[in-house]
């Protein structure tokens, strides 16, 4: 039977009211605490809480089922209910003693694994707040602000893990004007959006056995971070990426599958201004521990902290399956946002090999790769006519294949130029190896000049400047201060990962809570140059605790001694589920009951950490019994790093742990900044061995030995592996593929040493 069609994945029903052209703000909390404080009938058997209906799960199950199995469409996880809650006419208000004006409305929809919402109407003067939590405050997403206000007045909000939400805003005594809040639709996940992964890899017969992730295949690769996981209208998923323009300006350009936003082509006439203020981006969202042999350890989910809300049409050709978005805010630099470039070539099927990275079916990051060139062809479903000749097709993948949720993701060729985003196909994993089937992606250049059924030209989108190139490289807007994660020890390449216990008599965690009462554990870094902390990703085991409040990410710079603390966040690592037999909340971890899970925590500011700092975590409630970082343990105690501060607030080396003493280090991996003008000088060697030949854009080595052999390895400015070039002689070399960095760092190796020079492109 054929498959290039699908059923309806979803039922697209837009209440949005947004004009023309309008932008929405991104979906960046702006900080602060919520009260955490619920009226006095928030007690069983009263209404403080506002109940969605029943629905059938295993219909909508059955129905994704057929679905997803057909063309690569969005990937639907929630059921939408449409509800009027509105501030002042549902929930409560009072007042504190100071004056602030709260609201506050539950909303609970029994067995979701995670809850969003969408407001309809948004609006908040200065000073006001909007929170929304679980009720055991372990998923917390704010404050927005007025900040967030846009001039369509709406604001999509992303997922709050459990099946009860509280919507909580605060609004000062003497504000400019009062706040206009009303959620219009409540989506109930029943996939487990928050916690969605594949079973352990390889499975036989698994549909994703033969997808690697794509942190374990291409780390360097910096098309990785210009790859979204995106979210459309609170109930589907699908995927995108960033692209660059001619003006080099990090416009939030966002390419994707139109089909994505319109029901599979069998909607028409469909507002994609409105379809568009509801997406989600998430960023990073990568699974970052490869070649460990724990089941947990191998499927770990990557960071959900980073996302982005609301984006606006600029080229949308529905014939083709392209759309061309603009997110309404460019991400932070933390984010580290890349810009992916492009290639209109009408020969660009000939820049072998081609590499796919997609998220399918909501899940980190995949990597897919074909080898052989690839030619124009019809891609043909049934009840719409695509435009003849638009599609690249790919006859088969030699790694990887596509799923539902992959729709949208990109296809970089040999220069890692985007030429196309997927629309369908037959691919499939077939006992860990990718069929023979085949995929189908929108050719860029079909659309170049091709009338928009909604906005402009994707010519005028992407070539603002009329410069008439048919491809441009990708952009770093942060390059000059970039951002690198520290990690003291490579635990994706034979350093195994444990989660260190106590022996008898002694119960407990080595690095976590123990009969010892120990509570706060550290990990120690040491940079060439002086660093500017950002924050820091903590990849933790399978854990229960019973209020994450209690869990504190801290910083010191220079030694471990309180009055050197620099920084402090809380960390919430679980969420709760509620018991419909008990009718009590059961407590889970978040995202975490089956997988370990690595979480982002972002500091306020960023604070100066100098050359010697430490980022620390710290367990102050009992009731969190099982929380940790995964460590590793080495024979030799000068490979150490690992402190932990016993119950007395003294602070060891885990060389001198009363117990079991280790030579360790633990999975905290900080987000520094190192600026340009000092990480450069640490670095550059002799300068005049290795030339930059700008004309050509190749590197020389300069050598009298024309037999000499060896490897030019390029660095970014703050030391990440680009790529590594072989080269002979005084050969010319390529530089490839990274014309936008002003600055790289080159060594080349070869048997008379190694020599290293700055080069300025």
């Amino acid at each position: 039977m054929n498959r290039l069609f699908f059923k309806a994945f979803f039922s697209v029903i837009l209440l949005v009211i947004l004009a023309s052209n309008n932008m929405l703000e991104a979906q960046i909390s702006q900080g602060g605490t919520p009260l955490f404080y619920a009226p006095p009938l928030l007690k069983s058997g009263n209404n403080f809480f506002i109940e969605m209906p029943s629905f059938n799960v295993d219909s909508l199950l059955q129905d994704d089922k057929l679905n997803e199995s057909n063309m690569r469409g969005a990937f639907r996880f929630a059921n939408k209910f449409y509800v009027n809650i509105e501030k002042g006419k549902s929930g409560y208000n009072y007042i504190l003693p100071d004056g602030t004006k709260i609201w506050q409305v539950g909303i609970r929809s029994q067995g979701a694994y995670s809850i969003n919402v969408f407001f309809s109407e948004y609006k908040v003067p200065p000073g006001g707040k909007l929170f929304l939590y679980n009720s055991t405050r372990t998923s917390v997403i704010g404050s927005f602000t007025e900040e967030n206000n846009s001039e369509g007045n709406i604001l999509p909000i992303q997922p709050v893990a459990g099946d009860e939400i509280i919507v909580e805003y605060q609004e000062p005594a003497n504000s400019e004007f009062e706040a206009k809040l009303k959620i219009s639709e409540v989506n109930h996940d029943y996939k487990g959006l928050l916690n969605y992964e594949p079973k352990i890899e390889p499975i036989s017969g698994s549909s994703y056995s033969c997808m690697p992730d794509i942190l374990c295949v291409d780390p360097s690769n910096n098309n990785i971070r210009s790859a979204v996981l995106i979210t459309i209208n609170g109930d589907v998923a699908c995927s995108g990426s960033l692209l660059n323009t001619t003006n080099n300006d990090g416009e939030p350009v966002l390419l994707t599958a139109i089909h994505c936003l319109n029901d599979g082509f069998k909607k028409t006439n469909v507002d994609y201004t409105k379809v568009a203020g509801t997406i989600v981006c998430f960023f990073n969202y990568n699974k970052p521990v490869c070649n460990q042999t724990q089941s947990a350890i191998q499927r770990m989910k990557g960071t959900e902290e980073m996302s982005l809300a609301g984006a606006v049409p600029l080229s949308i050709i529905v014939k083709n399956d392209m759309a061309l978005l603009r997110l309404n805010n460019k991400p932070p630099d933390y984010y580290m946002p890349y810009y992916a470039g492009w290639n209109i070539a009408t020969d660009a099927g000939n820049n072998t090999p081609f590499i796919n990275i997609h998220h399918p079916s909501a899940f980190v990051s995949k990597y897919g790769d074909v080898i052989n060139p690839i030619t124009i062809g019809d891609f043909s479903i049934t009840n719409f006519d695509l435009n003849p000749q638009s599609h690249w097709k790919i006859p088969k993948w030699n790694v990887g294949a596509t799923i539902g949720g992959s729709s949208g993701s990109p296809l970089f060729d040999n220069h890692g130029l985007v030429i196309g985003g997927l629309s369908g196909g037959t691919s499939a994993c077939s006992n860990g190896s990718p069929n023979n089937a085949a995929d189908y992606f929108f050719a860029l250049y079909k659309s170049w000049n091709y009338t928009p059924d909604v906005g402009i030209l994707l010519k005028d989108c992407l070539d603002p400047n009329d410069l008439g190139v048919t491809q441009w490289n990708a952009f770093d807007p942060y390059k000059d201060t970039p951002l690198a994660r520290l990690k003291n020890r490579d635990y994706n390449n034979g350093d195994e990962l444990v989660n260190s216990k106590m022996t008898n008599p002694n119960q407990g965690l080595v690095f976590g809570p123990d009969s010892l009462k120990m509570k706060e554990f550290a990990e120690e870094f040491v940079t060439d140059e002086k660093a500017e902390l950002v924050g820091a990703y903590l990849l933790t085991p399978l854990t229960v605790v019973t209020s994450s409040s209690g869990i504190k990410v801290k910083a010191y710079k220079g030694s471990l001694s309180d009055e050197n603390l620099i920084a402090s966040e809380t960390f919430y690592p679980t969420y709760w589920d509620f018991d419909v037999t008990s009718a009590n909340f059961m407590e889970k971890q978040k995202t975490m009951s089956s997988v370990s899970t690595e979480s982002f925590v972002k500091f306020r500011e960023e604070v100066d950490a100098g050359t010697k700092f430490y980022v620390s975590y710290e367990i102050t409630y009992p009731s969190a019994r099982d929380f940790s970082v995964y460590n590793m343990v080495f024979d030799s105690p000068e490979k150490n790093s690992a402190w932990l501060r016993d119950a007395n607030g003294n602070w060891l080396p885990a060389t001198r742990h009363p117990v079991m003493p280790m030579s360790a280090a633990l999975t905290i991996e900080p987000l520094v900044r190192f600026h340009p003008e000092t990480k450069l000088s640490s670095l550059v060697g002799k300068k005049d061995y290795i030339f930059y030949l700008k004309t050509s854009r190749q590197l020389q080595i300069n050598t009298d030995n024309p037999d000499e052999k060896g490897v030019i390895s390029i660095y970014s400015i703050a030391g990440q592996l680009l790529h590594k070039i072989s080269y002979s002689g005084n050969n010319p070399v390529n530089i490839p593929g990274i014309n936008n960095t002003n600055v790289i760092i080159v060594k080349a190796l070869s048997e008379s040493g190694i020599k290293t020079s700055k080069i300025v492109l």
